[in-house]
């Protein structure tokens, strides 16, 4: 017999008193946070976000050429407001206390300028200066961390040496000079390398406060704009073309748990239609298009399909969408505290999915149209329409459609209105020609083709939009032989259709060619 478990009475956890240290272990976690994902640039870029939070009008970086070696350093100047004891105190701290505006400040949780530096090098100065104040001070230095095995900064007023050195950087008045010293995590060493793809991304990055007349330079040469949405910059000027704004909307978004309604405006560009050299030259493709994300105006991911919202297809190429929100949204876009790239949760992806994507897709149909129609415009069906001209006696035709036929039977040719898609050859026939192909667009639910007659000649009309001509005559249209025998099939179905309608007939022809317009589109698509 299963004896009965006595239960004691258990203890309030609640009222527990909380005594014992747990200091986490200083080297082991600045050693983990070295690694925290941070792209070099993507790091530089955090700390450049402290000198505009900090209303800088100028900020500058200054790689040196001996960044290799132990010497070396990355420094980076601004103009802002500069630093006090208590600010500075909290700057090299992680989880900083000081007070941001989520609204407008590019930072968010306090640990932007320790984790992208410390993610760079293994030492950090900092010089600063309030307008009317004292210049500060604060070095970290990994080092004496793990030989200390504690958190300790070095933190005074700075001596007169230090002070000359600070003005020699270009510290002048209020502001702040940063300099990353033992820089040995560097993915780009070469300095010259290095300096350009900074620029090109603080270009972008930033395009909208050096639009607005912020001063960014990197090694003495100022950053320009870098627009991926083509509405100015460098490459506006260079290819003299801008972009089209198909659409730029605020929407609003109900936050989870509360009655808060957050706004985010998403703006649909459409860029300037190159050559296929140029596009691949600028980088106009699949790689590139998509959502370009951007946080109180900072851009923090670009080409991002957003868990898979935006499907990648070459008709998009010339399609970009710029999603603009402030830091009140951060928790519902998923923004983590490297800034770089999100992950929206579901009433976010279900709005834009809703809102902006049926747009963009709108603009694929139509890009789609368009990329056919230049597709077919290359077709050269005259040697098909050779063939059957020199085998004219031996073919089964319908009669030549003639204009005094009886009123009473159905018309032997049916005509359909062209469209903007219509390609017709250049050129009258010859008398000798029997049969003529042109590319007309009858709809994704149109027929594979449509057939009318005009005197003795059979004119083949394909339906660029059924996935029948995009699969066998233009993804094979350099195969002279296969789009040989697929007009001639066109053409033996077409000749078949005319001679044998009738009153009787009509209608179970028609319903037979959509019978197989219908299957061929469902088993292609």
């Amino acid at each position: 017999m299963a004896r009965k478990r006595h239960r004691g009475k258990e203890k309030d956890m609640t009222k527990v008193t909380f005594t014992k240290d747990n200091t986490p272990n200083a080297a082991r976690l600045m050693s983990s946070l070295r690694h925290s994902g941070y792209d070099n640039n993507i790091a530089l870029s955090d700390l450049v976000d402290n000198s505009l939070d900090a209303n800088a009008s100028n900020v500058e970086v200054i790689i040196s050429d001996d960044l290799k070696s132990e010497k070396g350093s990355i420094t980076i100047v601004d103009d802002g407001v500069g630093m006090n004891e208590e600010i500075l105190a909290q700057a090299l701290r992680l989880g900083s206390l000081t007070h941001r505006d989520i609204e407008s400040d590019l930072g968010r949780f306090g640990m932007g300028m320790v984790t992208a530096s410390i993610s760079i090098a293994r030492r950090i100065e900092v010089y600063t200066k309030i307008k009317g104040g004292d210049m500060l001070v604060s070095i970290m230095d990994l080092d004496e961390m793990e030989r200390s095995d504690s958190f300790t900064v070095y933190r005074e007023k700075a001596t007169t040496e230090e002070k000359h050195f600070a003005e020699s950087l270009g510290l002048k008045g209020n502001g702040t000079v940063l300099i990353l010293r033992k820089c040995d995590q560097l993915t780009r060493p070469n300095v010259a390398e290095f300096g350009d793809s900074l620029r090109k991304d603080f270009g972008e990055t930033y395009r909208y406060f050096v639009r607005s007349g912020k001063k960014l330079v990197v090694n003495r040469k100022p950053v320009e704009i870098i627009d991926p949405m083509w509405q100015d910059g460098v490459l506006v000027e260079e290819y003299k073309s801008k972009s089209e704004i198909y659409s730029d909307e605020t929407f609003e978004l109900k936050i989870d748990g509360s009655e808060k309604i957050e706004q985010f405006t998403a703006k649909i560009y459409i860029l300037p239609e190159f050559d296929r050299t140029i596009m691949r030259k600028l980088k106009i493709g699949i790689k590139t298009q998509g959502f370009y994300v951007l946080r109180n105006y900072r851009q923090i991911a670009k080409s991002d399909d957003l868990n898979g919202l935006w499907e990648k297809h070459n008709d998009l190429n010339r399609v970009r969408v710029e999603l603009l929100f402030s830091g009140s949204l951060d928790d519902s876009m998923g923004v983590n505290y490297t800034k770089h790239n999100i992950k929206p949760n579901q009433a976010v992806l279900d709005k834009i999915q809703n809102d902006v994507m049926v747009q963009v897709d709108s603009l694929r149909n139509r890009f789609k149209k368009q990329h056919l129609t230049n597709q077919s415009k290359d077709l050269d069906f005259g040697e098909a329409e050779k063939i059957i001209s020199q085998k004219n006696k031996l073919l089964d035709k319908a009669e030549p459609d003639k204009k005094d036929r009886p009123a009473n039977l159905p018309p032997k040719r049916v005509t359909r209105t062209k469209t903007d898609h219509v390609k017709d050859k250049p050129g009258k026939p010859s008398l000798s020609s029997i049969a003529r192909f042109e590319t007309h667009d009858f709809g994704a639910t149109g027929p594979i083709f449509e057939v009318e007659k005009q005197g003795k000649i059979s004119i083949i009309q394909w339906n660029i939009s059924h996935p029948f001509y995009q699969r066998f005559i233009l993804e094979y249209k350099e195969n002279k032989d296969l789009l040989n025998a697929v007009s001639f099939l066109a053409y033996s179905l077409g000749e078949a259709k005319l001679k044998y309608s009738s009153e009787e007939t009509y209608e179970m022809l028609e319903n037979i060619m959509s019978t197989i317009s219908t299957n061929l589109r469902v088993l292609l698509s």
